[in-house]
């Protein structure tokens, strides 16, 4: 007995003596954390939590916010999506924008909107927002509507617009525009229209104002879509984000009772047994009870230390409740197959000896995979990661007090049930034998039985139970299969094609991410979320740049670099628009240069900044501060360039990187920042998720290796389990590529977990494979029969004495304690194989509801679970056993080929 084992045999024994303490302290200790949800809150702000903690774009994005409209740091932005019913068709015309016109006037004429105190109109909201308010935008559409092109300074052009003088930036306003024949940019129609309301986040009760007008415009826009005949609005904000992601829980929690329902079902049957007493039922509700409490306690804790909960830990519950019931699994069949001729306190120390090793083998590699993720770079990836491995060690804990406490008491009340039936089997015996046999039996000098010698005799040639167990007849034939050539043939054949096909489909593997899978299939935030970045990414992706000091412009190289810069960023490859999407005050203060060539020095900084005020430039672009003389100047500004023509974040991706290496160009020179708030999330995240996926793997390998070498010290275990996490693993990522899974910041989690939970079955069967070692099968049989003697005295109150003449001895036939790989296979299928399939099997039962649950996020994880159970169960029940065998038969056969080679030269001398 190894060290592990012979300390939960040791605990088994003391356990068996005092398990209600092991009851009453974790009953406790789990109402005493629930307090902790008391402080419970929540964090699903996908924009900070799905980024990277180091990505750039998290720099970029602070930079910005010094800007305000670049950032809208200072506001809080609702968004109005306005379209045909049928989407098809365009709504450019006069109708539809009186209508659209009436709406907005009815919100900022005579909506009020309360903070409880005090009654406000929308205009008194809007900070310096109210400049661009959506009434003017929208009188500009209807003016170019009257004029019909007649007017060279009105312009409907995209994404830059002219009305007089000033230019009018369409490209957060229109979107799905219809291109005249004429120019490139001038635009005839359009299928989307956005309004933008803003409220100031610096009036008093702002939260409580914004909430307030969100919901009256809600409210207003979705009568309107019922009333009208032709169009549909649709409200989008941040706040509604959050929202319609929380729903993904309030949906999947309700389905964690219906998991626990068919669980407890599916062990109930597969727990069930003759005698009935034997069935073990009760342990099936509190293998169920034990994983809930033990996700209580953790979820307490964690709450009460301050950490918060997010959408994605949904799936927590639903993976501490698979994993716990199969670690009951196997403490119950521990209990199943031990020795029913031990002394109670024996047995549950046998029970616990093996099959307490073995959960704490899988319990510690499961917590400690997960634990490699606390060291992710996205937040939402270390928060899940941090919740399992606190839910799972607890879990642990609970597994080997909790629920070992109640297989106790149900122990005892089995042994009281055989106890009463033997004595009432004894008792009958008695009564018949007393009228046949003499009335005095006395015993021997030597000790031996005269009056139970025949009935001892007997117990000698009674095999142990479990070996009449047809589960154990079924797993003896199984290994037979395996054992034939053909199966071993056939089993490495699809592993080879496998590993193939995994190799292939990883090459194959994305990044791809659709803002629509961060919400439920039937929110209808799903279909604005489709629309937001059909339009964004195809037409509109309006890149806003900072400058942190203004250059030297008045010296010509400067500003000649500072121009060449600009036309590099807006002519990159495939994706530029040229100079019709920038927006940049240096152009049109050139255009002034040209009017005043007289005057000298037009780029000093104290006549840019008088110009720039004499001649009315839009001084949202600009910061201003004074110098020394008190004269005002730019100390720094933003603009922006409009980009399109992409199809998903992965061009996204590869734009960010042609940009930042043309800001790198210059960098010498201007330190410029660029940034879209789509290129933090989903783009960086899901750029992130191939280096998090191989360093986590690279970690959980060696973390594998190192704990199998701890628990096992057999170098064939550290292949077989290395060989699973990689084989188990990649097979993951390519098959949920298959399934239409990419590689992001949600399915990054899945494959986290995938790593952890991969290598169980496995670590099952190498465990008992390479710890087995066989006893000497005839001391084995004395020992057992030995016990179920006295266990048959104390029961009648006898004394048994027995010499070692009563039992066979024979040194030839003792086996060895080398056994083949044959037998030593045999021996861990009948121990763990069918605690295996149950775990398997009932991991798949537990995630049949979730499938019910129309969420990416939620799929991404049952698919993963289903996919790690298959293949987990494949290498443990079939690869690693046939692998084994062939091991062993190699060796066989270079054996035997040393022995003819030795024979052979023997001859010849």
């Amino acid at each position: 007995m190894r060290p592990l084992e012979k300390i939960f045999y040791k605990y088994g024994i003391f356990i068996s003596k005092y398990p209600g303490w092991f009851l009453i302290i974790p009953s406790i200790l789990t109402i005493i954390t629930a307090f902790g949800f008391l402080k419970f809150h929540t964090q699903d702000d996908i924009w900070d939590i799905y980024a990277p903690v180091n990505a750039l774009s998290r720099i970029e994005e602070r930079y910005l916010k010094e800007f305000e409209y670049p950032s809208s740091s200072h506001h809080y932005r609702i968004q109005v999506l306005i379209q045909h019913k049928n989407e098809n068709e365009y709504i450019f015309n006069k109708r539809f924008l009186n209508e659209i016109q009436n709406l907005n006037r009815l919100i900022t004429e005579n909506m009020t909107i309360s903070d409880g105190f005090r009654n406000y109109v929308y205009p008194q909201l809007c900070g310096v927002y109210c400049e661009d308010s959506n009434d003017l935008f929208l009188t500009y559409l209807q003016t170019i509507l009257q004029i019909d092109g007649k007017a060279f300074n009105f312009k409907l052009a995209y994404p830059i617009g002219q009305a007089l003088q000033k230019q009018i930036f369409l490209g957060y306003s229109l979107g799905f525009v219809n291109y005249s024949n004429t120019k490139s940019n001038d635009i005839n129609n359009f299928k989307l229209l956005i309004l933008h309301y803003m409220i100031d986040l610096n009036l008093p009760n702002s939260k409580v104002l914004s909430y307030e007008l969100e919901n009256k415009l809600h409210g207003v826009f979705s009568l309107a879509t019922g009333v009208s005949k032709y169009l549909k609005y649709d409200v989008h904000s941040k706040r509604r984000e959050l929202e319609e992601q929380r729903k993904i829980t309030l949906k999947s929690l309700p389905y964690l009772a219906i998991t626990g329902g068919l669980l407890l079902l599916f062990m109930i049957v597969t727990l069930f047994d003759i005698p009935v007493y034997n069935s073990q039922h009760v342990e099936a509700f509190f293998g169920i009870i034990s994983p809930l409490m033990a996700i209580i306690t953790a979820f307490g804790i964690l709450c009460q230390l301050g950490f918060p909960f997010s959408n994605i830990l949904t799936v927590v519950p639903f993976l501490v409740l698979t994993i716990g019931i199969d670690d009951a699994f196997l403490i119950l069949a521990g209990w199943r197959q031990g020795s029913s001729g031990l002394p109670f306190s024996e047995r549950i120390g046998e029970a616990l000896s093996k099959s307490g090793a073995s959960v704490t083998v899988t319990s510690i590699t499961d917590v400690l995979c997960f634990a490699v993720g606390l060291f992710s770079n996205i937040p939402v990836v270390q928060l899940f990661c941090l919740y399992t491995s606190i839910a799972l060690a607890i879990d642990f804990i609970y597994q080997l007090t909790f629920f070992t406490a109640i297989v106790v008491y149900c122990g005892r009340k089995q042994y009281k049930y055989k106890s009463d039936e033997r004595s009432k089997s004894i008792k009958s015996n008695n009564s018949s034998t007393s009228s046949s046999s003499s009335s005095s039996s006395s015993s021997s000098s030597d000790g031996q039985i005269s009056m139970y010698k025949g009935s001892f005799l007997e117990l000698l040639k009674i095999k142990p139970k479990k070996n009449d167990s047809k589960l154990n007849r079924f797993m003896k034939k199984f290994v037979v299969f395996l054992h034939w050539p053909v199966t071993k043939c056939f089993i490495m054949i699809i592993f080879i094609f496998h590993l193939a096909l995994t190799t292939y489909l990883c090459t194959k593997v994305t990044t791809e991410f659709d803002m629509e899978n961060l919400y439920l299939k039937e929110s209808p935030l799903t279909h604005i979320s489709r629309t937001l970045q059909k339009f964004i990414l195809e037409e509109s992706f309006v890149v806003n740049f900072g400058i942190d000091k203004t250059p030297d412009f008045y010296i010509p190289e400067i500003k000649s670099l500072f121009d060449e810069m600009i036309y590099n960023l807006e002519t990159l490859p495939k994706y530029s628009m040229g100079n019709i999407g920038t927006l940049v005050w240096t152009r049109d203060y050139d255009l002034l240069t040209k009017i005043l060539e007289e005057e000298d020095n037009l780029w000093s900084p104290s006549n840019i900044m008088k110009n720039y005020n004499d001649f009315k430039l839009d001084k949202k672009y600009i910061k201003t501060t004074f110098n020394e003389k008190g004269e005002e100047y730019i100390s720094n500004f933003w603009w922006q360039i409009s980009y399109h023509n992409m199809k998903n974040f992965m061009e996204v991706e590869e734009l960010l990187k042609l940009r930042r290496e043309i800001l790198k160009k210059y960098s010498n020179i201007f330190n410029v920042t660029s940034h879209h708030p789509l290129e933090k999330v989903p783009t960086e995240s899901a750029a992130s998720a191939p280096i998090n996926f191989i360093q986590t793997a690279s970690s959980a390998v060696v973390l594998m290796s190192l704990l199998v070498l701890l628990f096992v010290f057999d170098i064939g275990a550290i292949i077989s389990v290395v060989l699973s996490i990689i084989s188990i693993s990649g097979g993951t990522v390519a098959y949920l590529h298959l399934w239409n899974v990419h590689l992001d910041a949600v399915s990054l989690i899945s494959i986290l977990l995938s790593i952890g939970f991969s290598v169980d079955y496995s670590a099952h069967i190498c465990y008992h494979y390479f710890t087995h070692v066989e006893e000497n099968s005839y001391d084995k049989n004395i020992k057992d029969n030995k016990k179920q003697l006295n266990s048959i005295s104390k029961n009648d109150d006898k004394t048994f004495k027995t010499t070692k003449k009563y039992f066979v001895h024979n040194e030839k036939n003792n086996i060895n304690k080398v056994t083949s790989s044959y037998k030593k296979v045999e021996d861990t299928f009948t121990s763990v194989g069918w605690p295996i399939i149950q775990s398997g099997l009932s991991t798949v039962v537990g995630m049949i509801p979730l499938v019910f649950v129309n969420a990416y996020v939620v799929d991404v994880f049952w698919k993963t679970i289903v996919l790690v159970t298959a293949l987990g169960l494949f290498h443990a029940l079939f690869l690693l056993p046939v692998l084994f065998l062939i091991v062993e038969d190699i060796l066989k056969c270079r054996k035997s080929n040393k022995v003819n080679i030795l024979q052979l030269n023997g001859n010849k001398h």
